[in-house]
């Protein structure tokens, strides 16, 4: 007797320590047309209550349903998924844990139906998860590019309009995925608004410093974006290496030398005085500042650009 979809997916539940359900996730791919309505009912359920997702064994069933949807191209997974990314707060890195950062817009580019409208009301969302904003928002044009589903100049328009005037100018990681991915893609009519952004504070320099995404601009962009941009294409083998179902077995016991043993007791001399790192080199200069080197220079593009 065939098992019934319920009890097929019920054999996904997660505990700790988990094993791979290798078998099930093979059994659900063999009865693909089945079994769709209901990955996608777990989406729609996530959403409308997401404490039943959060813990317990459930835990991992909406990164196994955008997963499954996107190897089989299902569209009707589009929108849903684009619900649950735009919850606010943190419930999105909840529900996809890592996956939010490394496949969500492989994953959103699978499903995609054709409309921009609920990505970009995602991207524009100042409510919804910074990461789900840039990562499942802004990359998957990086991913519809990839995929030929949509072309690069209508893509370089739309990021004109966010840097202009359409994402909301407050620090964010969206700005930080804006910015580097219109350098990658080689957008450099940008570059002035780019430039502008950082003068405001809105990008993180620790992410992408200004000089360097000047220089992949300026220079056709850069083929990394691309490297990010891998459909969805056999489940089992993307999630079966998963650190969280292949737990590390507790290192054995060494013998520990007497000798070190004793050093640990024997007494120490430390300075009473902490660290103080050291003062910044130009402190109080902007970056339109002129540079205090007295180039005539701009601070950015003199002293400042180091």
């Amino acid at each position: 007797m065939q098992t019934t979809p319920t009890e097929l997916l019920a054999r996904l539940d997660y505990t700790e320590p988990a094993s791979f359900p290798k078998a099930a996730l093979k059994e659900i791919i063999a009865r693909r047309d089945e079994m769709i309505p209901h990955l996608i009912s777990i989406l729609e359920s996530a959403h409308a209550n997401p404490a039943e997702y959060l813990e317990g064994p459930q835990v991992m069933f909406p990164t196994y349903a955008a997963y499954l949807l996107a190897q089989f191209r299902d569209t009707r997974a589009y929108r849903p998924l684009l619900a649950l990314l735009n919850l606010e707060g943190n419930l999105a890195e909840q529900f996809f844990g890592d996956s939010l950062t490394e496949d969500i817009h492989n994953i959103l580019a699978c499903v995609f139906d054709g409309d921009e409208t609920p990505l970009r009301a995602l991207i524009e969302n100042p409510l919804a998860n910074e990461y789900a904003r840039a990562c499942g928002g802004l990359h998957t044009y990086a991913s519809l590019i990839h995929t030929d589903r949509i072309a690069a100049a209508e893509v370089e328009r739309y990021f004109h309009d966010l840097l202009d005037h359409k994402l909301g100018r407050e620090h964010s990681h969206a700005w930080n995925k804006l910015c580097t991915l219109s350098a990658d893609l080689g957008f450099a009519s940008l570059l002035p608004l780019i430039d502008r952004a950082f003068d405001e504070g809105l990008c993180d320099q620790f992410f992408d410093r200004f000089e360097n995404i000047e220089e992949r601009i300026t220079s056709g962009g850069s083929p990394r974006w691309s490297r990010s941009c891998k459909p969805i294409d056999d489940v089992v083998a993307t999630m079966e290496t998963w650190a969280c179902f292949n737990r590390p077995s507790p290192p054995r016991r060494a013998a520990v030398d007497s000798d070190f043993l004793k050093s640990l007791t024997e007494p120490r001399e430390f300075s009473s005085r902490p660290s103080v790192p050291p003062p910044p080199q130009y402190p109080g200069v902007g970056r339109n500042d002129p540079c205090p080197c007295g180039s005539s220079r701009k601070f950015k593009k003199c002293c400042g650009a180091g």
